[in-house]
């Protein structure tokens, strides 16, 4: 997608009425997807707004307001901004959430990564002195 598609993306959506999108994503096990699109008509400065304003999994899915627009932007969440930080989809995974601004298309990606968290103890001692207790 180029940055005139976006800004015609973006000028679409804003006259649905759509002020912000949150996209939900998640994985693990060298697979990743995004799980989720939502939107807002409430007013949003900032994309924090857009993050308080949006309840996930809430009945306003973009798929049901516009479904190209739905596509266009998972395809460019997952190609575009996703896969370029860190890694939330392979072994453990991650989940996070992008908040995007209509129109001026300032977004905010919080992400988060599981981490496997592993603790070492050694313990020795002798066979033939613990056959005898």
């Amino acid at each position: 997608m180029t940055e005139l598609d976006m800004t015609g993306l973006l000028i679409q959506l804003a006259n649905l009425g759509v002020t912000g999108v949150k996209v939900t994503y998640e994985g693990s096990g060298d697979s990743g997807a995004i799980e989720w699109i939502g939107y807002t008509t409430e007013p949003c400065e900032a994309p924090d707004d857009v993050e308080d304003k949006v309840e996930a999994w809430s009945s306003r899915r973009l798929a049901d307001l516009d479904s190209e627009a739905y596509a266009l932007i998972e395809s460019f969440a997952e190609s575009k901004l996703l896969d370029n930080i860190e890694d939330w989809w392979n072994n453990e995974g991650g989940w996070g959430e992008l908040s995007i601004c209509i129109p001026s298309g300032e977004y905010m990606i919080s992400n988060n990564i599981r981490v496997v968290h592993s603790e070492n103890y050694l313990h020795d001692g002798n066979l033939i002195n613990k056959s005898l207790e």
